[in-house]
């Protein structure tokens, strides 16, 4: 099968000769801007030959200011559309990065949510203004989920990517209280997921163990997408039993991301024998290896060496055989 073949097949479910693959690692200083982080991506794809890649975040911001002071700032959030500089930067990333290779790979786009952005403010400063004055906050979040919805759009529809991996924070069980959750977060996941979905049937959903804090998976089974990605190594949740909880979903995942742990360190034997372990113990508990795409918990640093993806991608061939 082609890269897209395979990848399409895996995510309506559907037979593919082996799973697809992909990973994705941060890039930092002047190769997070510009035409160099574009160039990066191209070369990082080159590198990997992985069956589809994704547009980093890093580099920008938000589609609003988070240089914030006081709930005044807040306030004074207005949707730009079109003429928000971040939408326009994102979107000119994303389109020469397909101009590039998406002949070849589909592409996907890391959107954040609208809470993960706004929490890069400082989570006790959030926290603070929460208490203080939480319609304010909500309202911050409001507006960049009508940024961020028309994003995800542009990016699918004009932009050519497949679609959008939306990444989203706030569900951690230490966070917020559940009732907090649906009041605070979950009506602006919503509207951006919403129109997520509405562009694009093939949105991966990556609930993100932030700090290491285990979640409730539970209410995010309910946020609707094509296929999902958690920290198996963190939520203790195999991608099998996954398969199940997310209503039979497509799943990716697999391997820990964080340094010291198996693909970062160990051995090519090891993660090979990893990789195709992942497989069979999929294949048996659900009877085929159908709906599922080997990755990780979350995105790998900067320093990670790039031929240890090869690796995997070389154990799947493997399986062929």
């Amino acid at each position: 099968m082609t890269k897209k073949e395979r990848l399409l097949a895996a995510l309506k479910g559907e037979p593919v000769d082996r799973p697809p693959v992909s990973f994705w690692r941060h890039f930092s200083g002047p190769q997070a801007h510009g035409a160099l982080c574009v160039e990066k991506h191209i070369e990082f794809y080159r590198k990997t030959d992985l069956d589809f890649i994704k547009v980093m975040h890093d580099g920008l911001t938000a589609p609003c200011s988070l240089d914030v002071h006081s709930l005044s700032d807040l306030k004074a959030y207005r949707p730009l559309g079109r003429k928000n500089a971040y939408i326009t930067a994102f979107t000119e990333r994303a389109s020469r990065i397909v101009d590039a290779i998406g002949d070849e790979v589909y592409v996907y786009a890391n959107v954040f949510s609208p809470l993960t952005l706004l929490r890069r403010i400082g989570d006790e400063k959030l926290r603070y203004y929460v208490y203080e004055d939480e319609k304010t906050v909500t309202y911050a979040l409001d507006v960049l989920a009508e940024e961020l919805s028309l994003l995800c759009s542009l990016l699918v529809k004009e932009y050519g990517c497949l679609g959008v991996f939306a990444a989203f924070q706030g569900n951690e069980v230490s966070r917020y209280t559940e009732e907090q959750f649906y009041r605070i977060v979950y009506p602006y996941d919503k509207k951006m997921l919403e129109a997520a979905n509405e562009a694009s049937p093939y949105n991966i959903l990556h609930f993100c163990a932030w700090d290491e804090i285990p979640n409730r998976l539970g209410i995010w089974n309910t946020y609707p997408g094509c296929a999902v990605n958690w920290a198996v190594h963190i939520e203790n949740l195999s991608l099998a039993r996954g398969r199940q909880m997310f209503d039979g979903r497509t799943v990716m995942g697999g391997f820990d991301n964080r340094r010291g742990k198996l693909l970062y360190s160990g051995s090519k034997r090891a993660v090979q024998e990893e990789t195709q372990r992942l497989v069979r113990s999929y294949t048996e508990e659900t009877g085929s290896n159908r709906g599922l795409i080997l990755g990780a918990d979350c995105s790998f640093l900067p320093d990670f060496r790039l031929n240890r993806f090869l690796w995997v991608s070389e154990a799947l061939d493997g399986l062929l055989a």
